[in-house]
Order: structure tokens, then sequence, then C-alpha cells
């Protein structure tokens, strides 16, 4: 366990270096449960422990995930699209189940799960539009307003 978690931490430090000089804003952490997205410029410190990897965030709070549940860590320049802007009229957000869709009036919203199967179809109504998501299987979607397409993770 001593010799993974030191291998490890040499991969993440040598990667974290690269990452910010390459200009990455968000770390993303697979786990069984789902994936975790923190922005780097809220990371202090990784540090590993006998089980977990331990964020340490600038504002003082820890973050322990898992190690056994780690699937996959990547770096990125944008978010995975949980809170996407597209043109200057229309912005798509997920907070806590609920697609928040601002967009012109009559706009069609279209909801597609990873096989391309529409699962939701509402048109926009209202200045902020909430669509509900929570009783939704868990995972990634296609949330297409007009011509453009944000993906979304339902948590």
């Amino acid at each position: 366990m001593k010799k993974m978690r030191s291998v490890l931490m040499a991969l993440l430090l040598t990667v974290c270096g690269v990452a910010m000089a390459d200009g990455y804003a968000y770390l993303t952490i697979g786990q069984n449960t789902g994936d975790t997205e923190v922005a780097l410029n809220n990371i202090s410190k990784i540090t590993f422990d006998e089980t977990n990897m331990i964020l340490n965030m600038t504002d003082g709070t820890r973050q322990s995930l898992p190690l056994a549940g780690l699937s996959k860590m990547f770096f990125s320049d944008g978010s995975t699209g949980i809170a996407a802007t597209g043109n200057s009229n229309q912005t798509i957000r997920l907070v806590d189940g609920v697609i928040h869709v601002q967009a012109p009036l009559g706009s069609v919203v279209t909801l597609y799960n990873v096989n391309g199967q529409m699962v939701k179809r509402v048109v926009v109504d209202a200045a902020d539009t909430a669509i509900n998501v929570s009783d939704m299987t868990r995972g990634a979607y296609i949330v297409k307003v007009g011509n453009e397409a944000r993906k979304i993770m339902n948590k």
C-alpha cells in the first residue's frame, strides 16, 4: 500500500506541475460513487494517508476521497458542463437535481441520455425554466437548447 501511495503521489505531483503550466482549471476525480470536480485554485495541497487522498482546500477545509474507489483522475481547462453557458442569450446549469435553463421564450429544451434516447422535452415558458431531474438515474445527460448542447452530470 505504501508503494502504491508513493507512486500515486509522484504521479500526481508530476501531473499537477504540468497541469498548472498548461493552464488547466479543474481536477476531476472519478470514483465508484460518481465524479468529483474541484477548481484547482481552491486546492492548496493534496496529500495521502493509508486509504485516502486528501484535498486540503484554500478555505481551510479538507475533502477526503477513498483510494479504493478511485477509477480515474484528469485535469481540464473547463467545467464538465454543470454550469455551462452557451451564447449570450441562454444559460444551462444544474443545481441540486434541477436543471435551470435561461433561454428565449418558446425555445425547446430536450434532454437525452448517453444512449441518445430523448428522456424529457420542455418548452421554455419563463425567464428561468426549471426541469427536475432528481428522480432520474444518476449519470451523464445531454441538454439541447436550440442548436446548442451541453453535457450535465446528474449526481
